[in-house]
């Protein structure tokens, strides 16, 4: 007689650092940087972003002066969906 496979399941998250719903900067670029599980997809504004080996990203955002939104999506096998719209706001630099 077979056993049953036990699986683990974890929850898809994603975590953004540093950044709130409305933050401004000043100047032209930002720091994008989170945590979503390992095995997901990660994208920002459209573009595939790697991740290391425990799902932790950092990437540069470039801004254009005033609002900018940056959608930052993460996506697993199974077609859970976890995504986050954040605006900025870029300000010219002092």
């Amino acid at each position: 007689m077979t056993e049953p496979v036990a699986t683990v399941t974890t929850e898809l998250t994603l975590d953004i650092f540093g950044i709130g719903e409305e933050t401004i900067v000043r100047g032209a670029s930002i720091i994008v940087a989170g945590r979503t599980r390992a095995d997901a997809v990660l994208s920002i504004n459209g573009v595939i972003i790697p991740m290391d080996a425990d799902g932790r990203f950092e990437v540069t955002v470039a801004l254009n002066p005033g609002p900018n939104l940056i959608e930052v999506v993460a996506s697993d096998l199974d077609g859970n969906q976890k995504s986050r719209v954040l605006t900025v706001i870029a300000l010219p630099e002092a």
